[in-house]
This record gives C-alpha cells, sequence and structure tokens, in this order.
C-alpha cells in the first residue's frame, strides 16, 4: 500500500482519525465553486451566531461541510422550505430534530444566488430555555418531537400518527407540557413559543451594523501602542493601515505571513521604538478588492493601491520587510516600483515553484504545489480544510504542530503562541472574515515570482532559520547565490517561524550596512 500523501498525514494528525475514518483525499480537495462560495458567505456572517446554523441551496442540498465537526453536529443533508411558507419564516422535523428556516436572503447584500434558506437546529435544551416560564424545564424524547411537530403546524392528530402513538397517549402528554411551561392551552402555548423562538432567532442571525474586525482585534491587542486608520486617494478603495513604533521613524512596510498579519513579539513596540523604525502593515488578507481568484488582476490592485498610499505616507524610499508568504506580493510590489523602494529583506522566503535547485526531502509545499500544477481544483478544498482547522484554536495547534514538528525552534514558538490567545484569535478571524485569503496566498505562491526577484535593483537581504522545516535553507541559499547584490544570513537556532523568534536581533542586522555575506545570529 502506497504511502499517504504529507496533507492527509496532517489532517489525521489533528483530526485523531485513521486516513480509512475520512473521506477520500480527492473528496476533501475537490469541493464544488459553489460550496466554497457558501462557506465564505457562512464564517463571514454567522461565525458569532450562538445557534447551531447551517445553509442549504435552492436544490436543498446543504452547503456547510466541516470536516473539523463531529459527525452528530451534522444537519441532514437536504432540508426545503414548506411550500406553503409565506413570511419567510417556517418550522420543519428532519430527522428527530426541529429546525427554524428563513429564506429571505436578501437582507444580506453578500449572499450567493444559490443559496436559498438559514437553518437553525432547535434542540430540546433550547427549546426549553425560550418558552415562557420554562426555568429548568428537561423534555423527554417523546415531549420534544411531539411539540417540534406541533410547532410546524400540525394538530395533534396527525402529529400522534407520524409519532406513532394514540391520539389519548399524545393528549395526556400535552398537557403534561402545558404543566411544565406553566401554559393554559396548547394554543397559547404554540402562538408564544413560535413567536419568541422567531424573535430570538432572527436577531441572532439578521445582519448587524457593518465592523472593521480587523481594526478592532488589532486595538484590542495592542491598545495605544498601534494607530490604526485608513486611506482612500481618489475613487480608489480605502486601504486600512496599521503602524507601530517610532512615529516619525525610518519606514518599513511589513508583507505579512499568510498566518496572521502581525508579528508575535512581546516586545515588537519597544524593539522598534529602539531602532527607531515607523512598522507599517496594510493587512492584505481583509482588503477589499476585485480580482478574487485572478490573481495576475488582484496582485495588480493590491500593488497599485500600497504604491499610492506609501507615496502619500512618505517623501523617501522605505524598507520592505517580508515574511514566508509575503516575500511574493513584496518582490513584485518592489519591481513595480523600483523608486518607492530602498532595501528588501526577505524573511523565511518560500521555496520557488521552479526552484534553483531541489531540496533532497519533499514538503507540503512542494507536494501541494505539484497537485496544484495538476489541477487548480484542488484549491477550494485545501482552503476549506485549512479554514475549518483555523476556527478551532486546538485543531490548529495539532495542525502546525504537526507541520512544523522538524524545528525545535519552531515547535518551541508555536507553543508559547498558543499559550496566549492572539495567534488563534487572528486565525479564527481571518478563516471566518477573510475566507478566501488562502486561495489569494496559494495562488501567488505558484506564480514564477523568483523573475519578479531577479528584475529588482534595490539590495536584497536574506534571512533564514536553519532548521526552516517549511522552506529547506539550501534551497533559498541558491536563491540568494544567483543575485549579485544579495545577502544571505544564516540564523541559528531557528526555523520558519525565524522572525517572531529573532525579531530584535534581525532589526539589528537589517538596519547595519555592513554588507556581510553570511552571519549566524
Amino acid at each position: 500500500m502506497s504511502s499517504s500523501s504529507q496533507f492527509i498525514q496532517v489532517v489525521t494528525s489533528v483530526l485523531k482519525k485513521d486516513a480509512l475514518a475520512l473521506p477520500p483525499e480527492e473528496a476533501l480537495l475537490l469541493q464544488p465553486q459553489d460550496e466554497a462560495l457558501s462557506a465564505r458567505f457562512f464564517y463571514r456572517n454567522f461565525s458569532g451566531c450562538r445557534l447551531p446554523a447551517n445553509l442549504f441551496d435552492r436544490q436543498g442540498k446543504r452547503q456547510i461541510h466541516n470536516v473539523a465537526s463531529e459527525k452528530e453536529c451534522d444537519f441532514p443533508s437536504v432540508i426545503r422550505m414548506p411550500e406553503q411558507s409565506a413570511s419567510g419564516c417556517a418550522f420543519v422535523v428532519e430527522e428527530d430534530r426541529l429546525y427554524f428556516l428563513y429564506d429571505r436572503m436578501e437582507r444580506w447584500a453578500d449572499a450567493p444566488d444559490h443559496v436559498a434558506l438559514v437553518a437553525v437546529r432547535l434542540d430540546p435544551e433550547r427549546i426549553a430555555t425560550l418558552a415562557m416560564q420554562g426555568g429548568d424545564t428537561r423534555f423527554a424524547p417523546s415531549e420534544y418531537l411531539l411539540l417540534a411537530h406541533l410547532l410546524t403546524g400540525l394538530d395533534l392528530k396527525t402529529a400522534a400518527e407520524i409519532l406513532g402513538a394514540s391520539y389519548d397517549t399524545k393528549r395526556k402528554q400535552i398537557q403534561i407540557i402545558l404543566d411544565k411551561l406553566g401554559a393554559k392551552t396548547q394554543t397559547a402555548l404554540l402562538r408564544t413559543l413560535s413567536l419568541e423562538i422567531t424573535g430570538a432567532v432572527l436577531d441572532e442571525i439578521l445582519p448587524q451594523q457593518n465592523q472593521s474586525r480587523e481594526t478592532a482585534l488589532i486595538k484590542r491587542q495592542f491598545g495605544r501602542d498601534v494607530i490604526a486608520h485608513n486611506i482612500s486617494i481618489g475613487d480608489g478603495p480605502d486601504i486600512p493601515v496599521w503602524e507601530f513604533g517610532a512615529r516619525r521613524g525610518q519606514p518599513v512596510l511589513y508583507f505579512h505571513s499568510m498566518l496572521a498579519p502581525i508579528v508575535f513579539h512581546d516586545e515588537m513596540v519597544e524593539l522598534l521604538k529602539a531602532h527607531d523604525l515607523r512598522w507599517v502593515i496594510v493587512p492584505r488578507h481583509f482588503l477589499e478588492l476585485d480580482g478574487r481568484g485572478d490573481i495576475q488582476a488582484r496582485l495588480h490592485r493590491l500593488t497599485h493601491a500600497l504604491a499610492e498610499t506609501v507615496e502619500y505616507l512618505f517623501d523617501a524610499p522605505l524598507i520592505c520587510v517580508a515574511e514566508s508568504a509575503g516575500v511574493p506580493w513584496a518582490v513584485h510590489f518592489a519591481k513595480q516600483n523600483p523608486d518607492l523602494v530602498s532595501r528588501l529583506v526577505l524573511t523565511a522566503t518560500p521555496q520557488a515553484v521552479q526552484p534553483v535547485k531541489t531540496s533532497d526531502s519533499s514538503t507540503l509545499f512542494v507536494e501541494m504545489s505539484q497537485r496544484l500544477r495538476r489541477d487548480e481544483r484542488i484549491i477550494t478544498g485545501l482552503t476549506q480544510v485549512y479554514n475549518a482547522f483555523s476556527r478551532v484554536p486546538a485543531l490548529a495547534q495539532k495542525g502546525l504542530a504537526h507541520m512544523y514538528r522538524k524545528s525545535p525552534a519552531d515547535s518551541a514558538c508555536l507553543d508559547s503562541l498558543f499559550q496566549k490567545p492572539h495567534l488563534a484569535e487572528w486565525l479564527r478571524l481571518i478563516a471566518n472574515h477573510a475566507t478566501f485569503a488562502s486561495v489569494d496566498e496559494l495562488k501567488n505562491l505558484q506564480r514564477d515570482w523568483l523573475s519578479d526577484l531577479k528584475a529588482t535593483s534595490c539590495e536584497k537581504i536574506f534571512f533564514h532559520g536553519e532548521e526552516d522545516p517549511i522552506s529547506p535553507i539550501e534551497d533559498i541559499r541558491a536563491i540568494a547565490k544567483h543575485l549579485p547584490e544579495a545577502h544571505f544570513h544564516t540564523i541559528e537556532n531557528a526555523g520558519h517561524l525565524v522572525l517572531s523568534q529573532h525579531f530584535g536581533s534581525l532589526l539589528s542586522q537589517m538596519t547595519a550596512m555592513d554588507g556581510s555575506p553570511e552571519l549566524s545570529s
């Protein structure tokens, strides 16, 4: 039997399941585009919903499939709105569970055309909580099912027939329910309960006033140490800008990694001030630019928007620092805007799609790149799995731990990062509200960005962890050797998370002008 792919190894290590217990790898990776659009809409709008919810399309098919969830949390594969429903709301019973359906999808401006309704599961505890004077009421399974069928509009006799019980048995049972809930009549109970449930569910699911969740999170994490503002030039898009460090220091534009838009270092702000650096971040994951799925169009729009922002903010060329998946974005920006960039600092540089030199051992990146070149459709499924893990801190930690396990420095760094909430909060926020960000990142990594790098004219400095398990150091050293104006710095006791692990020493080295070809830290 052939060994499983590195992708499946990551999934099985996170979910603690045998590969045979998972759907086939092709089923995980080749997911319909409609379901990807549904997932993006769902997590942007319902990630904060405290009730179990799902989406269904116009054929009644379930849209949200979470590989990270347990089977008992799943919704039925098919739910349809009853034909007689005219109010936009309905109750239905499927697989012995009560569901509230809402089909006024025009209430959400970003709802995909194929999505027909939102379904919310109403478990016994939820009904008891919402019932008038419910208190600590508990329903027996048969009581819950009877009440559920009555809420769908059935009369007591029909409900009894469906449940396979006599009318007299259910007549006695409804009296027990009335006594539990302190209601006088069945009609009054159902009217009150249906109104209470409808109001409570709509309060949970209907769209609230839009807010910048990423700005709220960055302010909550950094307080007065961050200046967050938006810049709009002419008829261009609003560009969010976050600034740290010395307000009038040497400007540095940071092209962040795929994981999160910030550097995780406890003394980041103090170190930036000590080196007189004005650290500027444009969180590209959250930019509402046209071109999702068309990486060349999105790359052009982002580069143009960044150039206008930089010209507005700064009077002199700046240093561009890029980390991991941020490298291809940064080198394209530097190539297109040579007058704006004085120096390129590349940390944890990813492997090139067409490497100068191929390492002996294949990495997860190389494996998935080869799959993407054979069939680009797998990017949708890959993104769905990545987002599913990112939404659950424990699963995200397991997945990253498996990917970085060959680097002791990365393993220790991840353990430290997950002891605090910051990384987990960013992973969840990106998965829920920048759902397709990883698609952009993966597609951009597949470009021939190495040609962009060779076409840049500014000074280039590489910082690379000696034990990087994602981008083997020999591959990146080979890239640097083919660039006459490049300096390559090997960082000892460092992996792919080298910027977080050695932030202070990297700031010192990148601002020095010694031009040494090799330097260990």
